[in-house]
C-alpha cells in the first residue's frame, strides 16, 4: 500500500466518523423535539381531562384532588413514554453504526415503532385503571362512575396514545428525510476528499 491509499484510507475513516456523529446528533436533536412536543401534548391533555372529571362529577368540590391524581398518572405515562423513547434511542444509534442501508434503516424504525406502539398501549391500559381507581372517590352516583371508567378508557386513552404515536410517526418520518440529506452529504464528502462516488 502506497502513502497515496494511506492517506484515502484515512481520509474514508475520518469521513465515516463524521457521518455518524452527525447522524447521532441528527437522533439527539430529533428525540429532543419529540420530547417537547410530548410534553407540551401531556399538559394541554391534562388540563382537558379535569375539565371532563369536573363535567363528569358535575362538581368542582374536589377539583386539587383531582388534578393531584390526572398529574399522577401523567407523570407515570410520561415515565413509561420516556423508557421507551430511551430504548428507541439505543436502538437508532446501535442501528446506525451498524447498518449503512437507508432502506433498512427505515424498515427497522418502522419495527421499533411498531414494538413501541404495542409496549405503550399495553402498559398505559394499566397505569389508567389505577387513574380510575383514584378519580372514582370523588363520583357519588354509579352512573357518574361508569360514565368516567367508559370515557377514560374508550375515548380519553384512546385519544392520548393515538397524539402521542402520531408525534413519534411523524418525528420518525423526518428523521428518515435527514438520514437521507445527511447520506447524501456524506457521499459528495467522499467523491470530494476521496474520489469514490
Amino acid at each position: 500500500m502506497n502513502e497515496k491509499d494511506d492517506i484515502k484510507k484515512q481520509l474514508e475513516v475520518k469521513n465515516k466518523e463524521i457521518y455518524l456523529n452527525k447522524l447521532n446528533l441528527d437522533v439527539d436533536n430529533n428525540l429532543e423535539v419529540l420530547v417537547l412536543a410530548i410534553d407540551n401534548l401531556l399538559t394541554t391533555l391534562s388540563h382537558e381531562l379535569t375539565l371532563k372529571v369536573i363535567d363528569i362529577a358535575e362538581s368542582f368540590r374536589d377539583k386539587k384532588e383531582m388534578e393531584e391524581d390526572i398529574k399522577v398518572f401523567m407523570n407515570d405515562y410520561r415515565e413509561i413514554l420516556m423508557k421507551l423513547l430511551d430504548d428507541k434511542k439505543s436502538f437508532l444509534q446501535n442501528n446506525l453504526v451498524i447498518e449503512d442501508d437507508l432502506e433498512l434503516t427505515r424498515k427497522n424504525l418502522d419495527s421499533n415503532y411498531q414494538k413501541l406502539k404495542s409496549e405503550l398501549e399495553t402498559s398505559s391500559k394499566e397505569i389508567i385503571i389505577k387513574l380510575e381507581n383514584n378519580l372514582q372517590k370523588y363520583l357519588d352516583t354509579n352512573f357518574k362512575i361508569d360514565r368516567l371508567k367508559k370515557y377514560l378508557k374508550n375515548i380519553f386513552l384512546l385519544n392520548l396514545n393515538n397524539k402521542v404515536l402520531e408525534i413519534i410517526k411523524g418525528r420518525d418520518i423526518i428523521l428518515i428525510n435527514t438520514f437521507k440529506e445527511t447520506y447524501l452529504k456524506y457521499l459528495e464528502l467522499n467523491k470530494n476528499t476521496v474520489g469514490i462516488n
